[in-house]
């Protein structure tokens, strides 16, 4: 099934698991030579717990995008070399798994690698929230990296 796969999306947010995502993405990529899409959510929550709420949307968008080049350059950093896989960029804006799931509704042929949240030892077993939801609802095959 995976000569079908035309793309593989890893959510970044700049975190260690993240980047581990990336490294097994693109371990992926090369020999099926498709492309890997980073894919960075601006959490929408954000906007009204760190008062951007009267913010104008053009300023709103702008932090986005800055915080989005920072878990892109953060990620582009750890992993140094790209493997001559070819690397995108898209940012959005919103939940989290709803966004990711939203991105690969309409596209089976989609495979998200996705990082598990780093949790306490007690919690090591268990995934994280983004994860687990598009884990359970997202149509596309889904990869959970630990």
């Amino acid at each position: 099934m995976t000569e079908h796969f035309k793309e593989i999306v890893v959510p970044v947010d700049g975190s260690e698991n993240a980047v581990r995502a990336v490294r097994y993405a693109i371990e992926l990529a090369r020999p099926l030579n498709i492309g890997v899409r980073l894919f960075y959510v601006f959490p929408a929550a954000s906007v009204e717990i760190i008062g951007m709420a009267g913010m104008s949307r053009a300023d709103i968008d702008q932090a986005a995008q800055a915080s989005a080049q920072r878990a892109f350059d953060k990620t582009r950093e750890a992993l140094g070399d790209d493997g001559g896989v070819k690397l995108e960029e898209e940012t959005s804006m919103g939940d989290p798994a709803e966004e990711i799931i939203r991105y690969t509704e309409d596209d089976n042929a989609v495979l998200v690698v996705i990082g598990r949240r780093g949790l306490s030892r007690m919690k090591s077993l268990m995934l994280g929230s983004v994860s687990d939801k598009v884990m359970r609802h997202a149509r596309s095959p889904v990869m959970v990296v630990t």
